[in-house]
């Protein structure tokens, strides 16, 4: 049963990381260059306390994974400086714990101009919540995932 069970989470895994590969494919056009050798590391001792916040807090999010769409690191960190733009809220679509798009990466599903490694002419949110670009193609769209 136990092999069946790791045979399961791996292939559930290269599923994630096949849809990930699909999200940085759409989003590099509005990525700034380089923006990956800018991800958050933290030392040994703060790596730790970060692991232990994720853990603790139940943060929606796998320090062992190869590919990250959030960089949690750089929130986290930003938290513990008690930047105001740290903050999370659930989603009052999936109803999930949500984070500022700050921190997404290329490969988050909602890479957004808010990110900080997005260009000016990546899609933006409008009042309806649909994320669109600037030529008004609604690229995710809350109301439609939820259901």
């Amino acid at each position: 049963m136990a092999a069946n069970d790791d045979v399961m989470r791996l292939v559930e895994q290269q599923a994630r990381e096949k849809q990930l590969q699909a999200y940085l494919k759409r989003n590099m056009a509005y990525a700034k260059p380089n923006w990956e050798k800018q991800l958050t590391t933290l030392p040994p001792e703060k790596e730790q306390a970060f692991l232990s916040w994720v853990k603790a807090n139940k943060v929606p999010f796998n320090p062992k994974d190869k590919i990250q769409d959030y960089d949690m690191r750089g929130f986290y960190q930003a938290m513990q400086n008690k930047d105001p733009m740290a903050t999370n809220a659930v989603d009052p679509y999936d109803k999930k714990l949500h984070y500022p798009d700050y921190w997404k990466t290329p490969y988050h599903e909602t890479f957004s101009k808010q990110s900080q490694w997005a260009t000016e002419g990546a899609p933006n949110w409008n009042d309806k919540d649909q994320l669109v670009t600037p030529t008004g193609e609604v690229v995710f769209d809350p109301r439609k995932q939820s259901k």
